[in-house]
């Protein structure tokens, strides 16, 4: 029987990642769920063998659903968290609500792969996997040497960014800063993915504005002159 694993994660870029990651690894059923409504009923059928978690949601962040104690009680599945930017304050407080690894984004295949075999097999401690060290390719940084498993994604990635350029030329028409800072913040992890990180430090500059309650309607105009560059297309 096939070990269930539930995916909380609302980027489809990122989602595809993880899901094209796994599949090295046979007998598993992933479910991609995209919000914290859907990942609470998710998790209330119960059977699952694994929660991989994004931290950053629309609706909220995945913190209100480990502080209700899902990763602590009897029978929890073991969670991994991924996310960028966490301060050790913040690990330590995952850490105390159940979360067994923390990732930070963008994820190096090897630790994802690395992570899931080991807490699926056996009973792992708590751990972090720190920021890989910066390579020039991003296939032998991220997808573990796997060029056709990187071209694959890059393809997938050029198609969902035209929908990622419309989400964010609507946000600054209308002035909405909280819709940028989501837009900003799913290109920005998976802009170093596939090895633009001066893309991604500007989607992480971007975010950071919205987050402060700014919008930089240049600054994504920018972001998107370099997208179009890789070949996206403006709706």
């Amino acid at each position: 029987m096939a070990e269930r694993l539930l995916l909380i994660e609302d980027d489809h870029s990122i989602a595809r990642f993880v899901e094209m990651a796994l599949e090295e690894l046979p007998g598993l059923q992933l479910t991609n769920v995209r919000s914290l409504a859907d990942a609470r009923a998710a998790l209330a059928q119960g059977g699952w063998r694994l929660v991989i978690s994004d931290l950053m949601l629309p609706d909220g962040s995945t913190e209100s659903l480990l502080r209700e104690g899902l990763a602590l009680q009897a029978g929890a599945p073991p969670w991994v968290v991924f996310s960028a930017g966490l301060n050790a304050q913040r690990h330590e407080l995952l850490s105390g609500l159940g979360v067994r690894r923390i990732l930070h984004k963008p994820v190096a295949l090897s630790a994802l792969l690395d992570s899931v075999s080991q807490l699926l097999s056996a009973a792992a401690p708590v751990a972090e996997s720190g920021p890989t060290e910066a390579v020039a390719d991003p296939v032998q940084q991220h997808f573990g040497g796997d060029r056709a498993l990187f071209e694959a994604f890059l393809s997938g990635c050029i198609e969902r960014f035209s929908d990622d350029i419309a989400q964010g030329d609507a946000a600054c028409a209308r002035g909405d800063a909280a819709e940028l800072r989501r837009a900003a913040h799913g290109l920005k992890a998976v802009l170093q993915l596939i090895g633009q990180p001066a893309l991604s430090a500007l989607a992480r500059e971007l975010e950071d504005s919205a987050a402060a309650g700014g919008l930089d309607a240049a600054g994504w105009e920018r972001l998107v002159q370099g997208l179009l560059a890789l070949g996206v297309q403006r709706r």
